[in-house]
């Protein structure tokens, strides 16, 4: 069990590191593009239905048939909703108004909404002590996590803060993915039996999100082609990490 815990964090403190490189691109940009944005997002939200799917909803069908899934599935995407109703929050991309303190503590918590289902989901398949999934998963999530780093670390600047500030508050956005992962893996070895629920727990909340935060802000600024097809780059960039590795 140790073993398996160590890589989930692992598995986690990856995604979490790669969300810090990418808020790097403060330190040389204080901007990008709609198009731009448009782009990452729709490759993020590939990625994350693809991994929804193969990673998490797929074996635990295989695993737990359709009622353990639907209940799961369903379960994950209410305590997302939930945190909708009752966590103020909003999208960090949103034009930046003047109440900057009251702003600034709603893009962290939208950021640690967004960040927990996917280090939840990390923890949960490193859990199942399917280590070659659990590694496909997490090489997915932190790719897609680079360009989410960069919308997180931007924002911060335009609220007023240092480039090193933007960066720093951008590298922390990430630090609940291995806490989640830890949590979950630890989760799924004490309750075995409920594998299959936690697999769907997980591909319910990751797409609450999708349908909820990603999708929306990746249709913003009017560029939906291209982020529908980079969001078939990003789906089948993970069905090929899941196949290959």
């Amino acid at each position: 069990m140790f073993d398996i815990l160590i890589n989930a964090f692992l598995g986690g403190f990856v995604c979490s590191v790669v969300t810090g490189l990418g808020a790097t691109i403060a330190f040389f940009k204080t901007g990008l593009s709609g198009r731009s944005l448009d782009c990452f997002f729709g490759f993020s939200i590939g990625i994350m239905m693809a991994a929804s799917f193969f990673s998490l909803l797929q074996p635990a069908l295989e695993t737990g048939g359709i009622i353990v899934s639907s209940i799961g599935f369903l379960a994950g995407s209410l305590l997302m909703y939930g945190s909708d109703v009752f966590v103020p929050h909003e999208h960090p991309l949103k034009e930046i108004e003047d109440e900057k303190a009251g702003r600034l503590r709603k893009i962290i918590a939208a950021v640690t909404l967004h960040n927990l289902p996917e280090g939840f989901s990390v923890g949960v398949v490193f859990g199942s002590g399917n280590l070659k999934a659990a590694w496909a998963l997490t090489s997915g999530i932190a790719i897609q996590d680079f360009p989410e780093g960069a919308s997180v670390s931007i924002p911060f600047l335009k609220l007023g803060k240092s480039r090193s500030r933007a960066v720093l508050l951008g590298f922390l956005s990430g630090v609940v993915e291995p806490l989640g992962a830890l949590l979950s893996a630890l989760l799924v070895q004490v309750f075995q039996w409920l594998l299959p629920f936690f697999l769907a727990f997980g591909a319910g909340a990751m797409i609450y999100v999708i349908g909820s935060e990603m999708i929306p802000e990746a249709h913003s600024s009017g560029f939906g082609k291209d982020t529908m097809l980079f969001m078939v780059v990003g789906f089948i960039t993970m069905m090929v990490l899941d196949v290959a590795l």
